[in-house]
């Protein structure tokens, strides 16, 4: 049976998120979800393996009338479905060198900013080194995340600039659930098992 060692309440945050195969035909069926924020007032993360392949940063950044700006000479990011709610609203989960002065500064690894100037910045090539723009955000109401844990809906593994920066992101499941040690097939076995 699967089990997980739950943070104590205020240490979900810097979490990853990884969906068991209890949330498939559910719009977080295998996705790796960062926790920015976790609290008794709820939760807020970002999904950063499902990208948007129907938008590019050129459509965010003509959309804001900044499209004459555009660095040539850097690749631009990814946009991605950072969840449900407020999804036409652009957040990015970055890296600690940069900063606005509305820029929420996570951890020594991730920094959150949701200002407008911050689509300019990355459109002149002046942005964060390493970066998710995620439309839209996953929230939970308060407790809501912790009875879906223990559910076993999601498993937990510390946040690393590894799998949320560097790891391409059609492989970030991939390698969350290496890195827990979880084999989605292991898991459906117990399920029926247990049936």
């Amino acid at each position: 049976m699967i089990t997980t060692n739950l943070p104590t309440l205020g240490s979900l945050k810097n979490q990853l998120l990884v969906a068991t195969p209890s949330l498939q035909q559910t719009p977080f069926e295998i996705t790796v979800i960062y926790v920015a924020h976790h609290g008794p007032d709820g939760s807020m993360g970002f999904i950063i393996n499902q990208p948007l392949h129907q938008l590019g940063f050129t459509d965010v950044a003509r959309s804001m009338g900044i499209e004459e700006m555009m660095a040539q000479t850097r690749q631009q990011p990814i946009i991605y479905k950072g969840g449900p709610m407020e999804n036409t609203r652009g957040f990015v989960l970055h890296s600690t060198e940069y900063t606005l002065q509305s820029s929420v500064k996570i951890n020594a690894d991730f920094t959150l900013s949701a200002q407008a100037d911050i689509v300019g910045d990355i459109a002149r090539g002046q942005g964060p080194k390493d970066l998710n723009f995620c439309l839209g955000y996953a929230g939970w109401a308060p407790g809501q995340l912790e009875t879906e844990l223990k559910n076993t809906d999601w498993l937990l593994l510390p946040a690393t600039r590894q799998i949320v920066f560097e790891t391409p992101s059609p492989n970030r499941y991939a390698a969350a659930t290496d890195a827990i040690g979880f084999n989605p097939l292991h898991y459906h076995a117990e399920i029926i098992g247990q049936a």
